[in-house]
């Protein structure tokens, strides 16, 4: 159907995995720079805004002629810290057989790259655009989003009749993603020698108490609390630290934990579970002992209907290119989607790239886990897909 420059994209996508985006920091401004320069060969209007110092988000334009609908495609430049374990360089953009390997190939430099090059594919067919196309690729998603969509959300920059966020889906449009709020439980306890312990307060021992208490007792409780797409609240502990030397008391402990939230759940009473949680372990212990329990960021769930336009429009173009139905799905995290429903724009989740493999656990996926990888055939279409999306609704 359509003539997509596959060696053209499968180096553009090496170029963009080569380049080390972790969040945190971010470090997006060498994938700003080169994404920017491709777009602007392509004759789009290019504009890069910075959120802050070395946080730059691209908005393009590739205009119409003014007579019909304006469609947004957002994707995210930052990845994950690579972790351990790695087989392949986790930035070299390795190759072998169809897989293409490396950090943020799948989650989801590789749907910039699909999203890029449909833009190319259509003007090498010589499309005519009557209606918009708005790329917004943007910064920090993997950390909330707040200085990327969020950002250019706030600011008023992004205007479109509707929108679709190019997470790799596969043979799915997703329609709902969950949120999560990120905490910080510190524990201030008092220091003693470690020949006399009981002179002190132990701040690690309170926070065991308080994990046992969460994993017992709050957890379980997720499991009545349901949706017909998405899974059920979780939490994830995700780092902890605390103490000063072998032979002293700590006086001091600090939980970092993932809380996911489901459409229905607030951010400040899943707070409130954790500050309950916390102050029942104070009051059933005969110590003494000081807790806080912070906010740090948090993202709101979403969902949208699955019978909206740009859902249906995008299980047409998937389709027309494939000659088969894509089903209704969600993700188990979370996405930039949330911005841009609350500003009005209908949008959908749809990368036509598969998440999932050989693997019996539900939502499996290889982004975030070492040797993340992506199938190039399966970018192809997916770049056909765009561009057949692109095409039926501003053409």
């Amino acid at each position: 159907m359509y003539d997509v420059p596959r060696q053209d994209l499968t180096e553009f996508l090496q170029a963009l995995i080569r380049i080390p985006s972790v969040n945190p920091p971010g470090n997006e401004e060498a994938v700003a720079e080169l994404i920017a320069a491709k777009l602007r060969t392509l004759n789009c209007d290019v504009t890069i805004v910075d959120s802050e110092p070395g946080r730059p988000n691209v908005v393009a334009h590739w205009a119409g002629s003014g007579q019909g609908n304006t469609l947004l495609l957002n994707g995210h430049m930052d990845v994950q810290p690579a972790g351990r374990n790695w087989i392949h360089d986790p930035f070299g953009g390795e190759i072998e057989q169809t897989r293409l390997y490396g950090r943020g190939s799948l989650d989801m430099k590789a749907g910039l790259a699909a999203m890029i090059y449909a833009v190319e594919t259509l003007q090498r067919t010589r499309v005519r655009l009557a209606g918009d196309l708005v790329l917004a690729i943007v910064a920090d998603e993997v950390s909330g989003g707040h200085k990327g969509t969020g950002y250019l959300v706030r600011q008023g920059l992004l205007h479109a009749d509707m929108a679709v966020v190019c997470e790799p889906t596969g043979e799915k449009v997703n329609v709902a993603h969950r949120g999560c709020v990120w905490m910080e439980i510190e524990i201030h306890g008092r220091s003693a020698h470690g020949g006399r312990p009981w002179l002190g307060v132990n701040a690690i021992s309170k926070m065991g108490r308080v994990i046992r208490a969460i994993e017992d007792e709050l957890t379980p409780s997720f499991r009545e609390r349901t949706h017909p797409l998405l899974p059920s609240p979780t939490i994830n502990l995700g780092t902890i630290e605390g103490g000063t030397k072998f032979n002293l008391v700590a006086d001091h402990c600090l939980l970092q934990l993932d809380r996911r939230l489901i459409p229905g759940e607030l951010a400040a009473a899943a707070v409130k579970e954790i500050e309950d949680v916390c102050a029942t372990v104070l009051a059933a212990d005969t110590e003494q002992f000081r807790y806080e329990v912070r906010e740090v960021m948090h993202v709101d769930p979403a969902e949208i209907s699955p019978e909206a336009p740009i859902v249906r429009e995008c299980r047409r173009a998937f389709r027309d290119v494939t000659g088969q139905e894509a089903g209704i799905g969600c993700t188990a995290g979370f996405e930039d989607a949330h911005f841009l429903l609350k500003a009005g724009i209908p949008t959908a989740m749809f990368g036509p790239y598969h998440r999932e493999r050989e693997s019996n656990a539900p939502f499996f996926t290889t982004s975030g886990m070492a040797d993340e990888f992506v199938d190039l055939p399966e970018v192809f279409v997916g770049t056909e897909i765009y561009a057949r999306l692109i095409q039926n609704l501003l053409s």
